[in-house]
């Protein structure tokens, strides 16, 4: 932020206004991660990707990121949930015989 400036030696209202800044950049992208993957998975997925193009669309503040995410509009529209990009595809089964356990009563003698 200092070097888009050409700021070389900065005073030290200017580093708290910068250490501010990224403060409250990593506020934004820390709730960001914290929402709900099954509802907002694909927004981050996307955001990310675009990171890795050079692209930074991460919002910059708890403010912005509240308005994409009030916004968003999942494809899968929160019916099931077994649709989502949250579910990794893994399944797990149950094999076996199950005993009946029923209230038999014992003598005591």
């Amino acid at each position: 932020m200092l070097v888009k400036e050409s700021i070389a030696e900065p005073t030290t209202a200017q580093l708290n206004k910068v250490i501010d800044k990224v403060e409250e950049d990593l506020q934004a992208i820390i709730f960001m991660y914290k929402m709900d993957k099954s509802r907002y998975g694909k927004v981050i997925e996307e955001m990310e990707n675009d990171v890795l193009e050079g692209k930074d669309t991460f919002p910059k503040t708890v403010a912005d990121t509240c308005w994409i995410l009030a916004g968003w509009k999942n494809k899968y529209g929160n019916k099931d949930t077994r649709l989502t990009e949250a579910n990794d595809n893994v399944a797990f089964a149950t094999m076996g015989n199950e005993e009946k356990k029923g209230n038999k009563k014992t003598e005591i003698t």
